[in-house]
């Protein structure tokens, strides 16, 4: 999984039901039925990352423990299609039943939607048909069969993301290969079996997403939300664009992260004390930070610089091919280490930080013009949120490094030109003069973005076509109440027995909830769960 067990829970924090991690240390194996007995005898601590078939037994048992409690649980293993109003209730569609569900509420809780190609897409499916080639659209990763895509043929994959992680494993160990660490070394390296393509993979940032960190705070949390807060943005006033007004606040607020930890946590590096740190820190111009950073770190290399940190490519260049993958596996393995080695806990302090400023963010997202908030929040600041917080576990990423030791994965720097071209996909990087790469085979290897105008789901097609459902004009996800998230009909009226919750779904955090950032997932659940039994209950 990309979570550690600590932070997987089905209970929301509630006491006596445990999360994943208290699970597997409380409930007998045999609840664990199907994981199999390597699986369930590995020593687990609180940061360790489980696999996804142990996570599922745990779903599991949550799914069973919900229905032993005394709920009447139907389950209709279908496609729902379609929902109308039937009298006072609402007539369910299945997708191979002949008569529609009738009940009293509808929650649509359908997860990533599945979206329609662009036309883009539509032409790259076009050319691979003609040529033979393989082409997939953004989507969650899938095998490809070895007659989709034979042996040392080469296959492009856009998008270093978890996608992406989870793609290349397919692709390797999926087909065979096998990774063994040295004892000696402790480093890993990989085997391959001979079945595997050679990849080329790139992105905008060139980079895969930073590694989950496994060290921690010296200092313990830092005080949040500290200068980047509801009230400090509401002075601003209204009609905002977050690259100019806000997005100052945002690198004060994880500056402020980053150096508490630093200068607590770290005293023999620290240029200043923290509490003169801060009130300075509160007090500068934006003009001002840089220097104030220099005096509080001494050490440049305790420096913290987010542009860099976010593109960490730009204005780089590489003689060649061969250049531009040391470069890239050193960058890695430095980043395995910085994000393991106590010495370098004040990263952590800027992470949490940045988790902070991302809830804020979504808090103040009114005040900003609706532009802003779908170019800069939904476009910039949120993906660099999951580039540097939400990227996979430590193993996950020493696997990549060996991959490309042994020439299985190369990577392509930032924002590779990728075209259809001649009988090929072919593809130039930017960072590496006169280098190009075909392919026969393009694997968009993140998911679709979700858009209510693009989906191709039936359900949320049909209510669409009949103005049961809206699209919210800042982000066009569906558009729902946020108090309570029913779906809002195109007259912007809320429908009385329909809601929706998911990545699909507008409004999806809500200003009212708790700082701690897994409840805000659960508290939107549980008002949801309150208005639905409001209706039952009539």
């Amino acid at each position: 999984m990309n979570s550690p067990v600590s932070a997987v829970s089905d209970f929301g924090g509630a006491d006596g039901l445990p999360s994943l991690w208290e699970w597997l240390r409380a409930v007998p194996p045999a609840a664990a039925t199907g994981v199999g007995p390597a699986a369930r005898a590995q020593r687990v601590h609180e940061r360790w990352f489980a696999t996804r078939p142990l996570a599922g037994a745990y779903y599991e048992w949550v799914f069973a423990r919900a229905v032993a409690a005394g709920i009447d649980v139907r389950v209709h293993a279908d496609r729902a299609v379609d929902v109308r109003d039937s009298g006072a209730g609402q007539a369910v569609w299945l997708e191979s039943a002949p008569e529609p569900l009738v009940v009293d509420a509808v929650v649509l809780a359908q997860g990533h939607i599945e979206i329609r190609p662009g036309a883009g897409e539509r032409e790259l499916a076009a050319h691979a048909d003609r040529h033979g080639l393989l082409y997939r659209p953004p989507g969650l990763a899938r095998a490809v069969e070895l007659d989709e895509l034979g042996p040392g043929e080469t296959v492009l994959l856009r998008g270093l993301g978890l996608t992406f992680v989870d793609q290349v494993s397919l692709l390797s160990q999926g087909r065979g290969g096998a990774f063994r660490r040295d004892r000696g070394t402790g480093r890993l390296a990989y085997r391959a079996s001979g079945r595997e393509p050679v990849i080329y993979a790139g992105s905008r940032r060139g980079v895969p997403y930073h590694t989950k960190p496994t060290s921690t705070l010296v200092a313990g949390p830092p005080p949040l939300p500290s200068l980047y807060t509801r009230e400090a943005v509401a002075a601003l006033g209204t009609g905002l664009d977050f690259r100019t007004r806000v997005w100052p606040l945002v690198v004060k607020e994880i500056l402020g992260g980053y150096f508490h930890e630093l200068l607590l946590g770290h005293p023999d590096r620290a240029g200043m004390s923290w509490p003169e740190f801060s009130a300075r820190l509160a007090a500068a111009a934006a003009q001002e930070v840089p220097r104030l950073v220099a005096a509080a770190a001494p050490d440049p290399a305790d420096r913290y610089d987010l542009d860099v940190v976010a593109t960490p490519m730009a204005g780089r260049e590489f003689d060649d091919a061969d250049h531009l993958q040391r470069w890239t596996r050193s960058y890695l393995r430095a980043g395995l280490r910085r994000r393991g080695d106590p010495r370098y806990s004040a990263e952590l302090g800027a992470l949490a930080a940045l988790g902070s400023a991302v809830l804020t963010t979504l808090e103040v997202a009114p005040r900003l013009t609706p532009r802003s908030r779908r170019r800069d929040v939904e476009g910039w600041f949120l993906p660099l949120g999951g580039f540097l917080s939400s990227g996979p576990p430590r193993r996950r990423m020493e696997e990549l490094v060996a991959l490309s030791e042994a020439g299985v994965l190369r990577f392509l720097g930032p924002s590779p030109r990728i075209s259809a071209a001649g009988t090929a996909f072919t593809a130039t990087s930017g960072v590496v003069p006169a280098h190009v790469v075909r392919a026969t085979g393009l694997i968009e290897s993140r998911l679709a973005e979700q858009a209510l105008a693009t989906t191709a789901d039936p359900l949320l097609t049909a209510l669409r076509g009949r103005g049961e459902c809206a699209a919210d004009p800042a982000t066009g996800l569906l558009a729902v109440r946020e108090a309570d998230r029913r779906i809002l009909l195109r007259s912007g009226a809320a429908h009385p027995r329909r809601f929706a919750t998911g990545p699909a779904v507008a409004a999806v955090c809500s200003p009212e909830r708790d700082r701690v950032p897994e409840f805000g997932f659960f508290a939107v659940n549980d008002a949801v769960a309150r208005a639905v039994l409001s209706v039952v209950a009539g």
